[in-house]
């Protein structure tokens, strides 16, 4: 563990300037995804990322809830559950 503290402390600017808004980009992901495929959804998206983040299971669910919003719409369109 000193080690990993070690290394994060001797860390350059620049390291911080990649790795910040990558991990930014990954956590928000979802609330990307949503705005193009779940745009209704879009608003609870973003609040549910904030902390579904810190769990890869909540995370993953959160990516299948942004992407399923246009896709359903279309089945249900496709098998009459939906006026057309």
């Amino acid at each position: 563990m000193n080690e990993v503290m070690q290394a994060f402390q001797n860390a350059s600017p620049l390291f911080w300037a990649t790795v910040i808004p990558l991990v930014l980009f990954i956590w928000f992901l979802p609330v990307i995804l949503a705005a193009f495929f779940n745009r209704p959804h879009l608003k609870y998206i973003a609040i549910a990322a904030v902390p579904a983040g810190m769990s890869f299971i909540a995370w993953g669910a959160l990516l299948v809830w942004a992407c399923s919003g246009k896709v359903t719409g279309r089945f249900a369109q496709k098998f009459g559950n939906l006026p057309k």
